[in-house]
């Protein structure tokens, strides 16, 4: 069925005028319609010269709400007004959510179970990661930070990995953000999600509120334009190579592959390697990193970092190396025996001692524009 735009589901309702009621809404309400008359306005610009996707969208049910829904959940009157979950829960830490609201799709789909209300609020997917903000609703008090039992599940992917921040804004009401990452490289331009919570921790206690509360939607990828580039250095037995960079309305993704040479691999037992990146403008940007794949000798990851400046020309990429070796209060692990007991994994000793760490040279990417 082909999407329609705000003015066609309005045009279409068969409402009798004199059966039409006034009701007041709240901030929370005028915020949204406004946030998405501007989400349906909006012109898109045409880019050249690298892979394009669609715009944000979001399908629950098999029903678009990329134009902004007939009716509103009534907790939307309740919630304190927050604007802004992204931001607020980053409280200025990285920045980088600070354009995700913009390019969110509204979703308010709500699920109640055992006296608890959760509504997910806002959604989007990078191409990379889904990201979905969400509010809660209690009959009882979950403490300061409780902890949702349920990751966000992204169908037909290799593996995934995630977080979850969550805060407490009123009496018995908290909002949320959760993140699922696709841990394969391929480019996907939809993603179907599903998030079953099948409990919630209270905060400070060991007990749980157990209930069900599971959501099934479609996502469609931001813009955006993907850059190849293959630059690596190799140092001390450690090589790094950028493999691509994707840059969305939002942020920009780096995917780069870590290469350890069979020397570093027998003396230490861990070695991890982080970027940092600033532009040619004096820009640096916070990241957060997606997880990886692979194997030991060879490991694939990427970073999600903040929105890039559109004046820049060049990215110059830091690596950093960390050489840790693993001792029992740093790493551990227990194997599953066929009788069901469980059996400590030793340790094996390796010549490396501690960790060292070192800086790479900058890898410095001349971007397309």
């Amino acid at each position: 069925m082909k999407e329609k735009d705000i003015y066609q589901l309005l045009n279409e309702l068969d409402i009798e005028e004199n059966r039409a009621e006034e009701m007041e809404v709240s901030e929370f309400d005028k915020a949204k319609v406004k946030k998405e008359v501007k989400m349906a306005l909006r012109k898109k610009r045409k880019r050249h010269g690298w892979k394009m996707k669609v715009a944000a969208a979001v399908v629950i049910g098999g029903l678009s709400v990329s134009a902004l829904g007939i009716a509103f959940p009534a907790y939307a009157g309740n919630v304190p007004l927050i604007g802004d979950i992204f931001r607020f829960l980053d409280n200025g830490r990285t920045g980088i959510y600070d354009n995700y609201q913009e390019y969110s799709s509204t979703v308010n789909m709500a699920k109640e179970s055992k006296g608890v209300k959760i509504t997910i609020n806002d959604a989007i997917y990078d191409g990379k990661t889904v990201l979905l903000t969400y509010s809660i609703e209690s009959e009882q008090d979950l403490g300061d930070q409780p902890r949702i039992g349920g990751y966000l599940d992204i169908k037909e992917t290799s593996g995934g990995s995630g977080s979850q921040h969550i805060s407490k804004v009123g009496e018995n009401q908290y909002v949320g953000l959760i993140t699922g990452s696709r841990l394969d490289e391929k480019d996907v331009d939809s993603v179907n999600v599903k998030w079953k919570v099948g409990s919630i921790s209270i905060d400070g206690t060991e007990e749980k509120v157990k209930g069900n509360w599971n959501f099934s939607l479609s996502l469609q990828a931001s813009d955006n334009e993907v850059q190849f580039v293959d630059q690596g250095i190799e140092q001390n037995g450690v090589n790094v190579t950028i493999d691509k960079i994707t840059v969305t309305p939002m942020s920009f993704i780096v995917y780069y592959d870590q290469l350890v040479s069979k020397e570093v691999l027998d003396k230490w037992h861990g070695i991890d390697v982080e970027i940092t990146i600033k532009d040619d403008l004096g820009n640096h940007y916070a990241g957060d990193g997606n997880g990886g794949f692979g194997q030991e000798h060879h490991m694939s990851w990427s970073k999600t970092f903040k929105k890039l400046d559109p004046d820049a020309t060049k990215l110059i990429i830091t690596p950093s190396v960390t050489l840790v070796e693993y001792t029992s209060e740093n790493h551990g692990g227990v194997e599953i025996t066929a009788d069901g007991e469980t059996k400590t994994i030793a340790i094996p000793t390796k010549e490396g001692k501690g960790s060292e760490e070192f800086q790479m040279d900058d890898i410095v990417i001349d971007l397309v524009k």
